[in-house]
């Protein structure tokens, strides 16, 4: 075998084992796409919803840098608020939640009773107010800061004014990976509509990326 055609083999053979390699360190890519599970001809998206007794409820995760920009549009200067000192995210898992009341009585949330379900044994409260101030100061930072941006972030119950939406964040430690999870919900377990209560979820599915 000539010394040049060899040489062309064993560049490709070492270039095959490199790729090869890297293929093996980098895991499947999963995506998060709205509904229970997958749907032919559902849109692809990372919304959820749904309607129930008149009250819509839509929500979404967000990025880091997406609810750093809600955070300071709220209040210049805090977008970063939750990075570590070492300019890390917080290991938090955010939602952009949405909650209209379409009755024409009054309806309440409690933000408290929201649970994020991943599976069998998979249940996580929200992060609420006291939650967030600890973890600040944990982090060496000022858990007063916190007050500049809490309207933005869902915590105590609030009353829904028929056909005024509300759209706030909702915090929850960050969800460890698991490949055995095929899904997640957003359990809303408990909110009023005039002197009955009803409970609703919104739903998400996880498919690989190709």
């Amino acid at each position: 075998m000539p010394w040049g055609f060899r040489r062309l083999v064993s560049i490709l053979v070492s270039t095959c084992a490199i790729i090869s390699c890297l293929s093996a360190a980098q895991p499947n890519v999963r995506k998060i796409v709205a509904g229970a599970k997958c749907e032919q001809g559902e849109p692809r998206t990372d919304t959820a919803s749904a309607l129930v007794q008149g009250v819509s409820f839509t929500a979404r995760p967000i990025a880091v840098q997406d609810y750093e920009a809600r955070l300071g549009k709220r209040a210049p200067g805090m977008g970063g608020l939750f990075r570590g000192p070492d300019g890390r995210p917080a290991p938090f898992q955010v939602f952009l939640v949405s909650v209209e009341n379409r009755n024409k009585d009054l309806a309440r949330l409690q933000p408290g009773n929201v649970l994020r379900i991943g599976g069998p044994n998979e249940e996580d409260h929200i992060l609420d107010y006291t939650d967030l101030y600890r973890y600040l100061m944990g982090i060496g930072k000022s858990g007063e800061s916190l007050e500049s941006v809490r309207d933005e972030i869902f915590d105590n119950g609030i009353t829904l004014d028929p056909g005024r939406p509300v759209e706030r964040l909702l915090f929850f430690h960050d969800l460890t990976e698991n490949r055995r999870r095929k899904g997640m919900m957003l359990l809303f377990s408990s909110f009023q509509v005039g002197s009955e209560t009803y409970q609703a979820g919104v739903s998400w599915h996880f498919e690989k990326v190709r």
